[in-house]
């Protein structure tokens, strides 16, 4: 069932036969979508879709409010109108969903479903929405962002193709799942680092994951071409891992990722 609102879309059963299973789909559409036909518009695809729109929804309470955040840089110059694309999360399963690797949490055995989900993002969810609405369907007009274990597989998904999503809102990352296996995968797909957008940050009061963090984007670092500006690194001084801190700071990598030159 698709709900149309004003500027929002709701999918309420959006079905994966690659994951055999459904979820809510929300996507944003700027009001000038409606002012012209010939327009096409960059897509941000956005993870834990629970969390980055209105609050009702979201873990805590407290949503990123990301639309609004978007109309007000669109408005006032300093990004390009964007369609957003809110992903729900799978709850029980997001872990696996939104990990590469098999892990351990809580004791509990994790099974890595990320190959998967890529895959459900790639063959299914984005022509669905290159379909159905005026995207720019090219990498470099093409982004994927998410927090914590929405930003680990951003990070995985991004890198491994560049050739997709070419602009990537890596916000408090869970690198110590898998950091090995995240290194690695720096070195086996440095085209994102050449050719990809990224924004990647850390809050500095965010439950030892600073550890991990230090060492996967030293690897990043170290492969750039800095003079190019296309990587931001950063440190949100007393930031901790939270909704309302990512929702305090979601314009920074909106301005990095899709800013107007």
């Amino acid at each position: 069932m698709i709900d149309m609102g004003e500027s929002m879309i709701t999918i309420e059963d959006f079905y994966s036969k690659i994951l055999n299973n459904s979820r809510e789909i929300n996507i944003y559409i700027p009001s000038s979508y409606f002012e012209s036909m010939d327009k096409t518009y960059p897509v941000l695809y956005m993870h834990d879709g629970q969390n980055i729109f209105e609050g009702e929804r979201a873990y805590a309470g407290v949503g990123w409010r990301v639309h609004e955040v978007h109309d007000e840089l669109a408005g006032r110059g300093m990004i390009r109108e964007l369609i957003i694309v809110g992903i729900d999360n799978m709850q029980g399963d997001r872990l696996s969903e939104y990990a590469h690797t098999d892990g351990r949490y809580k004791r509990e055995r994790i099974k890595g479903k990320g190959k998967l989900y890529e895959r459900f993002l790639i063959e299914e969810l984005k022509p669905f929405i290159d379909e159905n609405f005026r995207t720019s369907t090219v990498a470099e007009d093409t982004g994927l962002m998410g927090s914590s274990m929405g930003g680990l597989v951003t990070f995985n998904i991004g890198f491994r193709h560049p050739d997709v999503f070419g602009r990537l809102g890596i916000i408090s990352p869970s690198f110590w799942w898998g950091t090995r296996s995240n290194i690695k995968t720096i070195y086996m797909n440095q085209d994102a680092i050449a050719n990809s957008r990224i924004w990647i940050d850390m809050g500095t009061k965010e439950r030892g994951l600073d550890k991990s963090f230090d060492r996967v984007v030293e690897h990043i670092l170290s492969k750039c071409d800095k003079s190019r500006g296309n990587i931001e690194a950063h440190w949100i001084i007393g930031a901790e891992h939270t909704e309302a801190d990512w929702q305090r700071r979601v314009h920074w990598p909106l301005i990095h990722l899709f800013g107007l030159d």
